[in-house]
């Protein structure tokens, strides 16, 4: 007997969706063996010098993640030739943790952090992180401390009108 229209739709929705996740774990697997990689400096091209700390990664990598590390290591700049690439005016910790980003797509956000996170995340044209960092205040903010939430983004960052909206 012949299948109904909505048994072969119905089939089709499961193996989109199994293709979808077989696709997700494939480039998980991938960007799991680049990690281990970077983790022991294995064809890691740059070396991200931030204070005293010698940060490595692959430019694809980060090019990748960061709009501005795509610029830098595309065009002309003096960067795009250089093995080390100094950060000045970075906090070491929070460049480790959007580098380790860049390769998993995990990051924790908290309170500790997330004013620190999203000056580099905005700084480095890191679009997810930035949303991230904002997602986060604005699950903080109240009445009774929506001015200070609102203090804690930088007023040059488009989105602080989404954190005043709510």
């Amino acid at each position: 007997m012949a299948a109904s229209g909505v048994e072969k739709s119905s089939k089709k929705k499961t193996e989109k969706k199994l293709a979808a996740r077989e696709e997700a774990k494939l480039l998980a697997g991938f960007m799991g063996v680049m990690n281990n990689m970077r983790k022991q400096k294995t064809l890691c091209d740059v070396i991200l010098m931030v204070q005293e700390r010698k940060i490595p990664a692959h430019r694809v990598v980060l090019a990748a993640a960061s709009h501005f590390f795509n610029l830098m290591f595309t065009t002309n700049m003096l960067e795009s030739k250089s093995f080390e690439v100094e950060l000045k005016d970075a906090e070491p910790d929070i460049i480790e943790q959007l580098v380790e980003f860049a390769y998993t797509a995990r990051i924790s956000v908290n309170s500790n952090n997330v004013q620190s996170l999203l000056d580099a995340a905005n700084q480095y044209q890191i679009e997810p992180v930035k949303k991230m960092c904002v997602d986060f205040l604005k699950e903080q903010v109240d009445a009774s401390n929506c001015l200070g939430e609102a203090e804690k983004v930088d007023q040059s960052l488009p989105e602080c009108g989404m954190l005043l909206a709510v």
